[in-house]
């Protein structure tokens, strides 16, 4: 053996024991305990909320009673409790009707359009303001066939009651007078008499009560308004 081949040093075996060993590394295991409560926990949740969802779908569409027009009840009228009645429907119809828990705070307060049987009472449909008002009066008129349209006239109904005098009457056959027109609201109207004449309330400011008083003297032809802009 040669002095060269004596010399010579080990190299694969320090290059093995010199490389870095690689590690095995494991993921934290979660214990059983810990898993069992998080599934515990994700069930309940779960629940809690079909449950919840549930009770609100069925308070939503459960049926509660509301208060609905036992009879007709002209505009400008006391609202009493045989004028109403119940039907029931879901507690959504809140939105446009009046609960039946409410009903004492609607006796006593006036309608504030005509209603009709039948139909639903909503909070839009009372008023606590009767009629006549402050600064306000009802003056009655009795109006000659053909003084009115054909139609009728209706409660709530906005026209222009135009003074009829006693000698333009006479002289152009019923022809109005040049002036002491004013604005009214019809309150209601009376059945035609013997004579087909129909007496109408209405109700007027009180600052053309003079004007109201002629017409109610000596008679008056009424004009039916279209809604105000």
């Amino acid at each position: 053996m040669s002095m060269t081949d004596m010399r010579a040093p080990n190299t694969s075996s320090a290059q093995t024991n010199s490389a870095p060993q690689s590690v095995r590394r494991e993921s934290p295991r979660v214990p059983r305990r810990g898993r069992t409560w998080l599934l515990v926990s994700a069930v309940v949740l779960v629940c809690a909320a079909v449950a919840g969802n549930a009770w609100l779908f069925t308070a939503a569409h459960a049926d509660e009673p509301m208060l609905r027009l036992a009879r007709d009840v002209g505009w400008g009228q006391r609202i009493g409790p045989s004028d109403v009645t119940t039907v029931d429907l879901p507690a959504s119809a809140r939105e446009f009707a009046i609960p039946e828990s409410a009903r004492a705070t609607v006796y006593g307060q006036v309608a504030a359009r005509p209603l009709q049987a039948g139909a639903l009472l909503g909070d839009a449909d009372v008023s606590a303001q009767t009629v006549p008002g402050p600064g306000e009066q009802v003056v009655g008129i009795r109006l000659e066939p053909g003084r009115i349209p054909a139609r009728g006239l209706h409660p709530n109904d906005l026209v222009a009651v135009v003074p009829v005098t006693e000698q333009s009457s006479v002289d152009t056959g019923g022809a109005v007078s040049g002036g002491g027109e004013f604005r009214a609201r019809v309150v209601q109207s009376s059945p035609p008499d013997a004579d087909g004449a129909v007496t109408v309330d209405v109700l007027i400011e009180s600052s053309v009560q003079t004007k109201a008083s002629a017409a109610a003297a000596g008679g008056a032809l009424v004009i039916v308004l279209g809604p105000q802009q």
